[in-house]
């Protein structure tokens, strides 16, 4: 018998959580949790918009889509998930390849809207299916360790200068590494994130408002922590991470302009790395570089290895029109780098030839 998708309905928040939590390869990024933050955070500009697919074998799979009203409607759109981060299918049962190409058939209608979806890279059926249904889209990388039990035995595959700089960290004996407890340590830490903003040559308007991070403190989340590091007492460093059954992500990292030379980073981001292997965690996940060198061959001087992390793209033709009219008038943001998927990495030779073309999108 065929494999068909039998009924599509909205996913109640129940149906929604159930699934993250059965299902082997989610991110934190495709929980309620994650969604709901976004939701009060833009005011209800975003909201949860999960659909419930029922397969004709009897199988089911949850979308936890978020639906974003843009220009009174005109470019309103799916994201999957808030803030491109991993999105993609849930399920509790064991899908096939089979099931993942009809879910990427409905997805790339979109109910007729525009969407944004960054495919999950440890989802095993996710790019395959997306092959398969010749999807175009912007090639990107994250980077990730591969845990182990043993902390130290990773550590020996660090690069010497990052396995000095946190040798260096630890003899000073002034720097602590610990979870954030305290409305204080969270707003202690937001300070930082802002010294880091200007920086970088950003006002403080330009980044996140402290509402977020707020938000994320009062879920009181065992998937949300924030670990701050201080230096003679006081915090100069932060990483924000989130957690679900097997993978941990570095989603938010600032460190103070003073102690960027320290090691205090390195040495915090191994601290993190420790409790992971305690948790028996499968993944840590350093998240996309947006391009930047620097930050990349840092997540690689902990051998992190590179993950396919495309970004698709989904227009409507409304939308097409105002990309290219966007695009006439030289506006940066209109502009993507659109390309079949395969399994080869940005830079890199695919594999094999796949027979895809690119589907038209918007950031």
């Amino acid at each position: 018998m065929t494999l068909s998708i039998e009924h599509v309905s909205e996913a109640s928040s129940d149906q929604w959580r159930r699934a993250w939590s059965a299902c082997e390869y989610a991110t934190f990024f495709q929980s309620l949790e994650w969604a709901e933050v976004w939701e009060r955070y833009s005011r209800g500009a975003m909201r949860p918009a999960a659909k419930l697919v029922k397969f004709s074998d009897g199988r089911e799979a949850v979308l936890p889509l978020c639906f974003e009203s843009k220009l009174k409607g005109l470019l309103s759109r799916y994201v999957f998930s808030p803030e491109a981060t991993y999105g993609g299918w849930l399920s509790a049962q064991p899908l096939t390849t089979a099931h993942a190409v009809l879910l990427t058939e409905w997805l790339l209608k979109a109910d007729g809207k525009n969407l944004v979806w960054r495919l999950n890279p440890y989802d095993p059926l996710a790019l395959p299916a997306a092959m398969i249904c010749s999807v175009g889209g912007r090639k990107d990388v994250t980077h990730a360790v591969r845990l182990s039990s043993d902390p130290e035995q990773l550590f020996k595959g660090f690069k010497k200068g990052t396995r000095e700089d946190i040798r260096k960290a630890q003899k000073r004996g002034c720097i602590e590494v610990t979870p954030a407890q305290t409305e204080a340590e969270w707003r202690a830490y937001f300070r930082v994130y802002q010294d880091s903003l200007a920086r970088w040559g950003h006002s403080a308007s330009d980044g996140y408002r402290w509402e977020l991070f707020d938000q994320l403190r009062r879920l009181d989340s065992p998937h949300v922590r924030l670990w701050i590091a201080r230096y003679d007492g006081h915090v100069v460093s932060g990483e924000l991470s989130f957690y679900s059954q097997h993978h941990s992500v570095s989603w938010h990292a600032a460190t103070l302009r003073d102690y960027l030379r320290s090691g205090v980073s390195k040495y915090q981001s191994f601290e993190i790395l420790k409790d992971c292997c305690r948790r028996g965690l499968h993944w840590l996940d350093f998240n996309p570089s947006a391009g930047l060198g620097g930050v990349k061959e840092l997540k690689e001087s902990f051998r992190a290895e590179p993950l396919p992390a495309p970004l698709v793209y989904v227009d409507t033709r409304l939308k097409s029109v105002i990309r290219k009219a966007a695009i006439t008038f030289n506006v940066q943001s209109a502009k993507i780098s659109v390309e079949p998927l395969d399994a080869s990495l940005p830079g890199q030779a695919p594999e094999a030839e796949v027979n895809t073309t690119a589907a038209s999108a918007a950031p």
